[in-house]
């Protein structure tokens, strides 16, 4: 919990951020001594993410430690200061990043302005798989290679669904391992055809029982949830493969294209063939 401390940021130097772009991200040990200070923060989203040791945070004078698994997301133009500790050596790895576009739902707000947002990753296979997808992206983003760069932000975009994921978790209590198991055969299994009896026997429950417990923990239906799964994977073919449109919605289970148009346009606003022209045109941007 933060605690009201005098603020040690006062009357020390600006700290330099890194020139807005795309993404920068880094590893850093650092022993006592070691601070950054931004009276005006960044024009950019900033998370870190503790490895070992302890980092203090002071925003308007409240103190916030971080410890090992603690996650920090600061939004542009937050104020801010942090430091490495007395006997501590901080270790942590950073990323200066401006959102894609459909990221936004996954940058939780802190409920007070100019607050830093912590998430606490508990478990020890997710804090690991974080770590990881930090690495790839510090090593991807480094080469200055279109593809390279487009794998640093896959991993971003790794490390804030599972940082979402483990608060959605935390804040609802730990999903029935039933529910679970239906989640990951739909997002294995999306080209086949579902209905809610077959997923329910497959976990021993009652199509009304798989139902009622399936809204309660996703906040969706069952039906819904495939749909949005199906949708996203969509996407994700448009922007990054050349498949042809109806093939891809073969791929995700919908087995008549028009049906597929109407969902996808009505999920995202756009056609699939007009989803495609704009991500493509991002992507050329960003390689000139």
């Amino acid at each position: 919990m933060a605690e009201n401390l005098n603020d040690p940021a006062a009357d020390l130097m600006e700290t330099a951020a890194p020139p807005p772009g795309i993404l920068v991200s880094g590893h850093f040990r650092q022993a006592h001594g070691y601070q950054t200070h931004r009276s005006f923060g960044t024009k950019d989203w900033l998370i870190t993410f503790t490895l070992s040791g302890t980092g203090h945070y002071w925003l308007d004078g409240r103190l916030q430690p971080c410890e090992p698994g603690d996650i920090v997301l600061l939004p542009p133009g937050t104020p801010h200061h942090y430091a490495t500790p007395e006997g501590s050596v901080w270790e942590f790895v950073w990323a200066h990043f401006m959102p894609l576009p459909h990221w936004s739902e996954w940058l939780t707000l802190p409920s007070e302005a100019g607050a830093l947002h912590m998430i606490r990753i508990a478990q020890q296979s997710v804090r690991e798989r974080i770590r990881e997808a930090f690495q790839r992206m510090i090593r991807d983003s480094l080469d200055l290679d279109y593809y390279r760069s487009r794998l640093s932000l896959n991993a971003m975009e790794e490390i804030l669904l599972l940082a979402q994921q483990a608060e959605a978790r935390v804040k609802s209590g730990q999903m029935d391992p039933r529910v679970e198991q239906v989640l990951s055969h739909l997002s294995q299994h999306m080209k086949q055809r579902h209905s809610v009896e077959e997923l329910a026997a497959k976990v021993a429950l009652s199509p009304s029982r798989l139902a009622h417990l399936f809204k309660q923990e996703i906040g969706e239906s069952v039906i819904d949830t495939l749909l949005r799964l199906r949708l996203r994977q969509a996407s994700r073919l448009l922007e990054y493969t050349t498949m042809p449109i109806a093939e891809i919605a073969d791929e995700v289970g919908f087995h008549n294209p028009f049906y597929f148009t109407k969902q996808f346009t009505a999920y995202y606003g756009k056609s699939p063939s007009q989803y495609r022209k704009e991500a493509r045109k991002s992507a050329a941007d960003e390689s000139h």
